[in-house]
């Protein structure tokens, strides 16, 4: 006979739960895995589909987002009251959905790979542990901003075999869209050193105390290029930026280049006894760098030179795509 279950435990209604049929219904697993079917009745208590009906709407209840994540990765079978097939059935499932998914990612970002070697000739052969290690991590990246930039790597690997560290593979997948469009936006307002690959995030200079003068820190706030301090932090626990802040060497007499995206800013001083104040990308943060072509934020560069040049002569140069003549600014 069928027993009355109380649900909730406290303050609730009464459900009758009927005898499960015999006969197993067309479900998410009939036909998909090639096994036979437990017809076996299997009540584990109340389920979702004993909830008391609601009003429709556009917005999904927690509880409902909890039965549609289940169900979209084939671990709903006791919410769902899903008694025509076995746990080990539904696990077997689940693993070969995994495994399509898997083998899914992996060649989208295949795809999106071969669309940027476009004609560039190989480098040389790539280093198989590489390759493999590479597989290992990418095969779980599903969100197409993070495939694209996946893609890429290995565009580059192609290109220049060794560009990439396997450590710098682990820091990229430990890093969800959110972490990665920050550290974009980081790089949109880095700089390098002419004849230097290591990335730069200016702040300010210090001018060191003279005869008649104290010493004076001028910096820049970067709140308002949507970069806090807390996005800082981040991104130094993620090992892509040294913690705390820097400060380089007295300034060379006849000045230093600095570049930011297709600008060059040849920088002289006016006064003597200055130097430059700026957060430096890690050896991981200037390898994942090279992924991501972001030009330069023009309102943080008219701030920067805005501040500089009260004690610096700025002379900018733009670069032009091959075969035109550069252009001072």
């Amino acid at each position: 006979k069928s027993k009355p279950c109380r649900w909730p435990p406290a303050g609730g209604h009464f459900f009758i739960l009927s005898p499960l049929t015999s006969s197993p219904p067309e479900g998410l697993f009939m036909g998909q895995v090639g096994v036979t079917f437990n017809t076996r009745p299997c009540d584990h208590g109340a389920s979702m589909a004993d909830l008391p009906p609601k009003k429709e709407s556009a917005i999904l209840s927690s509880q409902e987002q909890t039965l549609r994540l289940a169900r979209s990765r084939g671990i709903d079978g006791m919410l769902t009251r899903n008694s025509d097939s076995t746990f080990e059935q539904r696990a077997t499932f689940r693993h070969l959905a995994d495994q399509a998914a898997r083998q899914r990612n992996l060649e989208a970002i295949m795809v999106m790979a071969a669309r940027h070697c476009e004609e560039t000739a190989a480098g040389g052969e790539m280093d198989s542990d590489w390759l493999t290690r590479f597989l290992q991590l990418a095969e779980d990246i599903s969100m197409v901003p993070m495939q694209q930039l996946w893609g890429r790597i290995f565009a580059l690997e192609v290109a220049t075999p060794g560009r990439f560290s396997i450590r710098a593979l682990n820091t990229l997948k430990e890093m969800t869209q959110r972490e990665a469009q920050l550290f974009q936006r980081i790089c949109a307002l880095s700089c390098h050193y002419e004849g230097s690959d290591e990335q730069r995030l200016l702040l300010g200079m210090h001018k060191g105390a003279g005869l008649l003068s104290r010493a004076k820190v001028t910096r820049m706030g970067l709140g308002k290029y949507r970069v806090p301090y807390s996005a800082l932090l981040l991104l130094c626990d993620l090992g892509l930026m040294h913690r705390g802040e820097l400060e380089s060497g007295p300034l060379p007499a006849d000045g230093v280049e600095l570049a930011f995206g297709n600008q060059r800013w040849r920088l002289r001083q006016r006064q003597s006894n200055l130097t430059l104040l700026y957060y430096r990308l890690t050896p991981i943060g200037n390898e994942l760098a090279l992924l991501l072509e972001e030009p330069p934020l023009e309102e943080y560069l008219q701030d920067l030179k805005t501040l500089l040049s009260t004690n610096l002569q700025i002379e900018t140069l733009m670069l032009a795509p091959a075969g035109e003549p550069d252009l001072p600014s």
